[in-house]
């Protein structure tokens, strides 16, 4: 039989090639390892409590080994790094610093939960969850939604204008920004003059709103403010009965009488000029 000879290059050529190939193939051979799976709705949260972001592997197997990222979505900044069984926290944010905790108490069956304490404003938003085993990763979106409700609404007179009485209605410490709601005495919506919703370093919002209430609405006014992520409200009436300006009937009196008075005093004056001009004419 004849033997083939090969080229002294060719099988280095086919041994890198196939090594090539192979180290290629490594991701996709790995795509059917494991999916990730989040909540399929958003994480309420209040501000000042706690947030619990959930991951899951599926299959469920164990994720001790895996490395482990909570992700900021639009600057990819690290909220919390797991990795070799240890939270590695060199990376984190430094807004997260003291606040976050890895629930680990079903991580063996690959269900792992970032715990966020003292939620802030600036903890609304989107994450991603990232499993990381060698070549392999895969990932699933959470969203967080921050909520907080606000102090009671605080209404106060401004002042008359437009034959009406105009109301201020005042409160802070909201997220995100709230509903305004200004009802008469029949529960009807009165439409707001002006609104507007200052914003607080902490990232909280304030409302102020006035009103321009008719006679025709005197009684029983209330200014309401609602969260509609908590669908929680805050709301206060005030009376406005005998705030309308009226015209006194002492000063109506006055002026009549005044008036009287003087139609008086200039007929008498009259008078007196007629006399003394048909004395001279006398003379």
């Amino acid at each position: 039989m004849e033997m083939v000879n090969f080229p002294d290059s060719f099988l280095p050529s086919c041994l890198i090639s196939l090594l090539l190939l192979l180290f290629l193939k490594l991701p996709t051979l790995g795509s059917a390892q494991f999916a990730v799976i989040g909540p399929a709705k958003p994480i309420l949260a209040q501000v000042g409590g706690e947030a619990e972001l959930p991951c899951q592997l599926d299959p469920t197997v164990s994720a001790e080994d895996l490395e482990v990222r909570w992700i900021r979505s639009q600057s990819s900044d690290v909220v919390h790094l797991y990795e070799k069984g240890e939270d590695q926290l060199k990376e984190q944010m430094e807004e997260y610093r003291g606040r976050t905790e890895l629930v680990r108490d079903t991580i063996a069956t690959g269900c792992v939960s970032l715990r966020i304490s003292n939620v802030t404003v600036f903890d609304d938003g989107d994450y991603r969850c990232l499993f990381i085993d060698g070549f392999f990763q895969n990932e699933t979106n959470l969203e967080v939604q921050v909520a907080a409700v606000g102090s009671d609404p605080l209404i106060h007179l401004e002042g008359h204008e437009k034959g009406g009485i105009r109301l201020g209605c005042t409160s802070t410490g909201w997220y995100p920004e709230p509903q305004v709601h200004w009802r008469d005495v029949r529960r009807e919506t009165i439409p707001s003059l002006s609104e507007s919703r200052p914003q607080a370093s902490d990232g909280l919002v304030g409302v102020v709103a006035t009103v321009i209430i008719r006679e025709d609405s005197a009684g029983t006014v209330s200014c309401s403010i609602r969260n509609t992520r908590l669908g929680q409200e805050k709301r206060t009436e005030i009376s406005i009965v005998g705030l309308f300006p009226r015209t006194n009937p002492w000063k109506i009196t006055t002026i009549v009488i005044l008036s009287i008075l003087g139609l008086f005093l200039g007929n008498c004056g009259l008078v007196f000029w007629i006399r003394i001009l048909t004395d001279q004419f006398d003379l």
